[in-house]
């Protein structure tokens, strides 16, 4: 294993890592040879980046989270098909929709359909992506 050299610009070597893998398309690559090999499935289900809100330090800390989540498992053998989700509970969404139209009970929701209401919901989740 080669040595580090004695100083090591750690921004241009992550550039350079992430180029190479751009360059080779790494991450396509990996999951056409898990596949091939037939590793096992990991699944892992991710919603919206930010369904309620602007980015803060919650969500960047979350996608750090699932990332390192997503990489070990794929590290140690395991196919990793990555793909955003709707995997996002809906508490957060629920009670803005609640608040907008002035629900305070279930049998409102029943009322108004809960297809609809579930629409209106689908409806602000995207807004902030």
């Amino acid at each position: 294993m080669a040595s580090l050299p004695p100083t090591l610009n750690f921004s241009e070597a992550e550039e350079e890592i992430c180029k190479k893998w751009k360059e080779d398309d790494t991450f396509r690559l990996q999951n056409k040879l898990s596949k091939e090999r037939g590793d096992k499935e990991f699944t892992f289900y991710d919603g919206p980046p930010f369904a309620t809100g602007l980015p803060h330090y919650g969500h960047i800390l979350a996608g750090t989270i699932k990332d390192t989540v997503t990489r070990y498992a794929s590290m140690t053998g395991k196919h990793v098909d990555r793909r955003a989700g709707w995997d996002c509970h809906g508490l957060p969404v629920e009670y803005e929709i609640d608040q907008k139209l002035g629900i305070t009970h279930r049998d409102q929701v029943l009322a108004m359909g809960i297809d609809k209401y579930n629409e209106t919901c689908r409806g602000i989740v995207t807004r902030y992506t």
